[in-house]
């Protein structure tokens, strides 16, 4: 009896081994197939001058840097991003369409407190999409004087939706902007006061005088009987539009590969301005759309494109020739100012600039 006791004991031990034996295996296996990879950033925030527009005015670099670095992440990354504040003021970084926990989202005073002067805040969250994202302060107005950058999410090389030919080509990320010698405090009064400054920096002012010169004197008379004030298209005037900081760059070779005739690049497109609508066009042919807002698309061509505030598209276009350099370039709606990259190694292919608006021909309708 006692021995039939022992042995029934013996076995419960040797099963209670081999459960937690098989437990142990189990979770260290788990741990390492679906360990994430902590990918690590460190931004300093940090007050600027710049001269970007015949003066000299207050900027925010990120790293010494407009716009601020591209966050660039593989789909299933844990980000770690420690944000050093040595302005003289509180911010905040917002992740702009990422899927992410609430605390992580970076609305000051409601998600978390803001990043007082001198301290350092980490941002961590896992990256659980793939796509082409942005991010900005969403403290005050720093946004437009420079804190608005890129945020780049891959996927894995074995992801079902991984589409050859499209996700592994060369690739460029590109923020659209606007910068304005105008404080962002100043515009922002007068956007309440529908002061007429920036349509007479334009030269889109709908007056009588210009009505009659561009003989449209009775469509001026017919919208004030039906009250109809005059409308510009974009009612902030900027002084010059920026593609990654510059109006106007050369993009020669991706990795150190040269750029030549045939080859395909992927322009991961981000609209970090404050209120201009961009047209997008290429003097090197068609743009084919590959995504928006960080979702996939039916890859589909068109002669020209645009993008709001705030929306990211990913497109490809083609190097049609070798020895040229074809622009890509980015017009504000109204018309008024663009900035452009020339993609290619060799002589300059311009391409045609949008044509003015006539606004007396669309206030017809």
């Amino acid at each position: 009896m006692v021995l039939s006791q022992c042995n029934m004991r013996i076995k419960s031990l040797v099963v209670f081994i081999k459960t937690n034996t098989i437990i142990a295996v189990f979770v260290l296996f788990s741990t390492t197939v679906f360990a994430q990879k902590v990918v690590r950033y460190n931004l300093y925030v940090k007050d600027t001058l710049v001269h970007f527009a015949g003066k000299e005015k207050r900027a925010i670099a990120v790293n010494g840097q407009i716009p601020m670095p591209t966050l660039t992440f593989t789909e299933g990354d844990t980000a770690e991003i420690h944000v050093h504040n040595q302005l003289k003021e509180e911010t905040s970084l917002h992740w702009h369409g990422l899927f992410l926990p609430n605390k992580e989202d970076g609305v000051p005073n409601l998600t978390q407190m803001p990043i007082r002067p001198n301290t350092t805040h980490i941002y961590r969250f896992p990256i659980i999409q793939n796509g082409t994202h942005w991010y900005h302060s969403h403290s005050g107005l720093q946004e437009q004087i420079g804190m608005y950058g890129n945020f780049v999410m891959l996927k894995r090389p074995n992801d079902p939706t991984f589409r050859k030919g499209i996700d592994d080509l060369p690739t460029l990320p590109i923020v659209l902007s606007e910068w304005t010698n105008l404080k962002p405090e100043n515009i922002h009064r007068m956007l309440h006061n529908a002061n007429d400054y920036p349509a007479l920096r334009k030269n889109s002012v709908q007056s009588y005088g210009e009505a009659i010169s561009a003989g449209h004197f009775k469509t001026k008379m017919k919208n004030e009987w039906k009250r109809m004030m005059a409308m510009d298209v974009s009612d902030v005037y900027y002084e010059k539009i920026f593609m990654n900081g510059h109006p106007s760059s050369e993009l020669k070779s991706i990795s150190g590969n040269e750029l030549k005739g045939g080859d395909k690049v992927r322009l991961r497109i981000s609209n970090g301005g404050a209120s201009s609508y961009f047209w997008l066009t290429y003097a090197g042919g068609k743009i084919t759309v590959v995504a928006n807002d960080g979702n996939d698309v039916e890859p589909v061509e068109v002669d020209r494109l645009i993008i709001a505030v705030s929306e990211t598209y990913d497109i490809i276009v083609n190097i049609p020739a070798d020895k040229t350099a074809y622009e890509f370039l980015a017009t504000t709606e109204d018309r008024t100012n663009s900035a452009s990259i020339y993609i290619g190694n060799g002589i300059k292919q311009l391409k045609s600039p949008l044509p003015r608006l006539k606004y007396f021909e669309g206030m017809k309708m």
